[in-house]
């Protein structure tokens, strides 16, 4: 699968950032690869390739926590600028005004599982081969990120949903890590006509509401 090319960054007033996106995405994907480190492509590129399509943001790498330090030193010693943003969750490397975010923890609390690994997908972006977190996984990270000033999250997810050819098995299995944010993205999902079967909804609402023992 390969992704069409988005444009960049309205604001951007350097149209040279075309150019070095894909040049630092394929560096930063290089890197992570030569120091054997399992990622995910997550955040906007992700949301691209699953259906919404919109500005290129920065490369948001999914990795282990473990990995984090290690593979950040990394970049340091391939030029890139590098902080310990959040310890918690959230280090970047920098280059060319490119921002590498490597996420070990998501809202939730999420972490990069071995089913979302294996669930990923290799797809081609601006001319890298990369592995790509799954739709249902995206769709899972974006109900749980929700906050006041991260609305469109949901509807990067709505996006998706649209897309459809979803593996429902799959996302009723994952949101049981937060069932009534996924319950109400996809009742969401349903009031904007999208389809979202109605066991789906029973199922989840189920996990989110468990009757008194």
């Amino acid at each position: 699968m390969q992704l069409v090319q988005s444009k960049s960054r309205t604001d951007d007033p350097e149209p040279v950032r075309d150019v070095r996106f894909p040049k630092v995405l394929a560096e930063a994907v290089a890197i992570t690869q030569e120091n054997d480190v399992p990622y995910l492509v997550a955040g906007s590129l992700a949301s691209a390739t699953w259906g919404r399509p919109g500005t290129l943001g920065d490369i948001d790498l999914l990795i282990d926590p473990r990995s984090a330090k290690p593979l950040l030193k990394a970049f340091e010693a391939a030029g890139f600028e590098t902080e310990e943003t959040f310890p918690q969750w959230l280090f970047k490397a920098k280059k060319e005004g490119i921002t590498v975010d490597l996420i070990f923890e998501m809202a939730g609390p999420l972490y990069m599982e071995p089913q979302m690994v294996e669930r990923g997908s290799t797809v081609e972006i601006l001319g890298t081969e990369v592995r790509v977190m799954s739709p249902e996984d995206f769709i899972l990270s974006q109900a749980m990120a929700l906050k006041e000033d991260t609305a469109v999250y949901w509807f990067n997810a709505l996006g998706v949903i649209a897309r459809g050819d979803l593996d429902w098995e799959y996302l009723i299995e994952m949101a049981q890590r937060g069932p009534r944010r996924v319950l109400s993205l996809l009742l969401l999902a349903q009031a904007q006509d999208l389809h979202v079967p109605d066991n789906v909804i029973r199922r989840i609402f189920d996990a989110a509401f468990p009757e008194e023992s």
